[in-house]
């Protein structure tokens, strides 16, 4: 029993006890943020992307004002950002589409995060079979702290 005990009291110290949520606190400071955008036609949802269509870079800062946080822009607009927020799903149907999006954050590590948009878009008139997807795209971003 005590060897359990200490098993877990060391993984515990090891591991932490809860899930790595993004807080305002991590987010403060500058970012360096390299992203890569996937398409995919006419595909299961469970087909693998081919080679990234596109990247970019961008410098990301995050700031506390008035106990709020937000992301300062390098033309200098501001974007209020809810930590709580960040990792979404969702569903809209338009006139000519279905389109699913859904969004995760995830901490690395203390200087590190990335986030992924997967959307899935089907036209409402479409002939393909339920299993098929008229296109999906996939963005993938890796942030790096600047010290």
């Amino acid at each position: 029993m005590k060897r359990i005990l200490i098993i877990s009291l060391v993984s515990l110290a090891l591991f932490g006890c809860g899930e790595n949520k993004i807080t305002k606190e991590y987010l403060l400071g500058n970012w360096h943020c390299v992203g890569n955008e996937y398409e995919k036609e006419n595909s299961d949802a469970n087909e693998d992307f081919d080679d990234s269509v596109s990247s970019s870079e961008k410098t990301m800062t995050f700031k506390m004002l008035d106990n709020e946080l937000y992301q300062i822009n390098e033309d200098g607009t501001k974007i209020l950002i809810d930590p709580n927020k960040m990792d979404t799903n969702k569903s809209e149907v338009t006139e000519n589409a279905k389109i699913n999006t859904k969004t995760t954050t995830k901490i690395v590590n203390s200087d590190t995060f990335n986030f992924t948009i997967l959307a899935e878009i089907n036209k409402i008139n479409s002939n393909n079979n339920n299993n098929i997807i008229d296109l999906r795209t996939k963005t993938e971003v890796i942030c790096t702290r600047i010290k």
